[in-house]
């Protein structure tokens, strides 16, 4: 476990006031990760004074309430930002049941802690877009789970998270349902980090000039992990609890289109060949959604371009 005390200068920057005000202290499960990095820095520098509490392996297990219940009932924190998850969409179909362990018991039990020793602290829980399957080809505003039709073991397992904030939890929590997020530091396992490595990889001679891809059709709402991490601050200085907003682009964007991007980046010419093991017949053709109650609630809109994001992600694979 890991805190932190920062002092730097607030920038006010937002025409839509607050509605909440600035927590004093926040626990994020999953800090060590590559959203909760970019989570830390973010309220680094918008958040002044504010005492943040990373939990992550190996102090603590999220499948264990008696790694963290004790930290938890010491700090009493206003926000707790659940971020700690199973997140690879492919290799959820090979561990389902660590899966649902993980994303569904897990945060479960979380909750009901927290209700027993720490009764005031509210949450920011991070679901995902993935829940609502396939058959939707247009913006899609924030629908109920009614209406998702989750096709992966790691969607099922977000979906069924969800139902359990709907039945017991939904007074103290804000949900957020994300689409595909990018930028430096994502590991390997996620499209724009498996498309950099590998580019980063040839530019070092450490590998043939070949590029091993799966579907380049599908195509993907991508937001960049900046940017999605400065909506989770503003929802947790704006947002309403038992609402449920998405984090998105609003535009799709190809696999193949992401990948020409990065070769034109490459400095030096690779031939590209699709691999087998690489493709997953789940694949949903479209997801796109639509911010447009994020936007209303919190004045969030994208600002970090495509381009920058993937020059940016391959500059870091450059550096490893």
């Amino acid at each position: 476990m890991t805190i932190f005390n920062f002092q730097f200068p607030l920038n006010f920057q937002f025409p839509i006031s607050k509605t909440n005000s600035i927590p004093k202290s926040v626990i994020i499960t999953g800090g060590s990760g590559f959203v909760g990095r970019h989570l830390v820095g973010e309220l680094e520098r918008e958040w002044p004074g504010v005492k943040l509490v990373v939990w992550d392996r190996p102090e603590i297990d999220i499948t264990k309430p008696e790694t963290y219940s004790g930290s938890l009932k010491e700090e009493q924190p206003e926000w707790l930002v659940h971020l700690a998850a199973f997140a690879a969409v492919g290799e959820s179909f090979k561990q389902p049941e660590l899966v649902r362990k993980v994303n569904v018991e897990a945060t479960g039990k979380l909750l009901e802690e927290a209700a027993r020793v720490s009764p005031g602290t509210k949450f920011l829980v991070a679901s995902s877009a993935d829940i609502y399957g396939r058959g939707f080809s247009t913006p899609l505003p924030e629908l109920p789970l009614s209406e998702a039709r989750p096709n992966s073991p790691y969607a099922v397992s977000k979906f069924e998270m969800e139902k359990i904030i709907e039945a017991d939890f939904n007074d103290r929590v804000i949900r957020v349902r994300p689409f595909p997020h990018i930028g430096p530091g994502q590991r390997p396992g996620f499209v724009t980090a498996d498309f950099a490595l590998q580019i980063a990889a040839i530019e070092k001679g450490e590998r043939e000039p070949v590029m091993l891809v799966g579907n380049l059709e599908a195509q993907r709402d991508f937001t960049d992990v900046r940017d999605v991490v400065r909506a989770y601050r503003l929802l947790m200085e704006r947002g309403g609890l038992g609402e449920v907003y998405h984090v998105a682009s609003g535009k799709a964007v190809s696999i193949a289109e992401i990948l020409q991007k990065l070769l034109v980046l490459s400095r030096v010419k690779i031939e590209v060949k699709q691999d087998p093991e690489r493709l997953r017949a789940s694949d949903v053709p479209v997801l796109v959604g639509d911010y447009g109650k994020l936007n209303r609630v919190c004045g969030w809109e994208p600002e970090i371009v495509l381009d920058k994001s993937l020059k940016d992600i391959l500059d870091w694979w450059r550096r490893q």
